[in-house]
């Protein structure tokens, strides 16, 4: 029994390490041919891992790809993960120039997670904590990440938040249809906005992080309380988007050629 136990893992791993190559999207029958492991053993393995949500399945596609348990996993070791430690410099920068709290986070479930954090020296600052999570559509990092989603992506959440999302604020947006206009403006606009939406009085301004491979990976955001944000918001959009494509760029995103 405890070897058998021992091989169900091995190939629970076997199939995991296949995510760590460059090859980052696998269907069921590319993994059979490639590990030369029968049909239902493969089956049986990756429906465990992604019930466990160690692996998601594109509900068009049928592939499978790295789920957010996986990510939470890696989130242990983030203090020496590439994207924490290239963008550091930045935060700290963008900080010094705003003078207010910057914030990085990538997307995990239905939450945003805090990766980093550089505070203020003002008075009043935002309290958020380095490896916590806050709902995505409360936030304004949740907001820019939600907007680069595939539409599967987008439905799927939507209908999650029709049942399980609640206010924090007076300002919480919790209708599906209300945010999917502002995810449409967020990407119109290259920035979302947070509002007092998730604690009253701070307004927070984000902008998306591209990998190498152009996709959406993580945010910046500012955050400060609303009577110094909206009186600088263009000095706040700007910087921060800014600050998020020389992230970008040290990630070794480059624009299309036009």
């Amino acid at each position: 029994m405890a070897k058998e136990q021992v091989s169900s893992i091995l190939r629970a791993l076997q199939i995991l390490e296949c995510f760590a190559d460059d090859r980052t999207e696998w269907t069921l029958k590319a993994l059979v041919n490639h590990l030369n492991l029968p049909t239902t053993t493969v089956f049986r393995q990756v429906s465990t891992l992604a019930e466990r949500q160690y692996l998601i399945q594109d509900p068009v596609r049928k592939s499978y790809q790295i789920g957010p348990r996986l990510l939470q996993l890696s989130s242990a070791v983030v203090g020496q993960s590439d994207l924490r430690r290239i963008a550091r410099p930045e935060l700290e920068q963008l900080s010094a120039a705003v003078r207010e709290t910057i914030n990085l986070s990538a997307l995990l479930e239905h939450d945003i997670y805090y990766l980093d954090k550089v505070e203020t020296h003002r008075s009043i600052v935002c309290n958020t904590q380095v490896g916590t999570r806050a709902p995505a559509y409360a936030t304004s990092c949740g907001k820019i990440l939600l907007a680069y989603q595939s539409d599967a992506y987008l439905d799927s959440y939507f209908q999650w938040m029709a049942q399980e999302a609640h206010p924090l604020t007076s300002h919480t947006i919790t209708d599906p249809q209300q945010l999917q206009k502002q995810l449409k403006k967020a990407r119109r606009d290259g920035y979302a906005v947070d509002d007092g939406e998730i604690e009253v009085g701070l307004i927070c301004f984000s902008a998306p992080i591209y990998d190498v491979d152009r996709r959406v990976i993580a945010a910046v955001s500012v955050s400060g309380p609303d009577y110094r944000m909206m009186e600088d918001q263009s000095l706040m959009t700007d910087a921060v988007r800014r600050t998020a494509e020389n992230i970008s760029r040290l990630l070794g995103y480059r624009e299309t050629a036009l």
